[in-house]
């Protein structure tokens, strides 16, 4: 799943830190029971981590708002407003 997500071409600023997120959730979920847990909420920190580099790093202002008003109405057909690094991350 992580090299569907990650290695976007568009995305290629954004920080690699998909075992510290695990590392993160091992320490909220460390009984093995809670395997599928641990997943879910590594790829949830992964997939944040690269929302927050968007946001620090790559985007302006008015990127950024158009970003977050794309989130907020989680509607694919506002997507042709974005550019092509925020495009990849909202539809994956």
């Amino acid at each position: 799943w992580w090299n569907e997500i990650a290695p976007f071409k568009s995305l290629d600023f954004s920080r690699d830190r998909l075992v510290e997120c695990y590392y993160w959730t091992l320490g909220i979920y460390f009984e093995p029971h809670y395997s599928c847990a641990r997943m879910i909420t590594a790829k949830v920190f992964a997939l944040i981590t690269i929302m927050d580099d968007i946001y620090d790093v790559y985007s302006t202002l008015e990127e950024s708002r158009q970003f977050t008003e794309a989130i907020q109405r989680w509607d694919a057909k506002t997507v042709h407003q974005l550019p092509e690094h925020m495009k990849d991350y909202f539809l994956k």
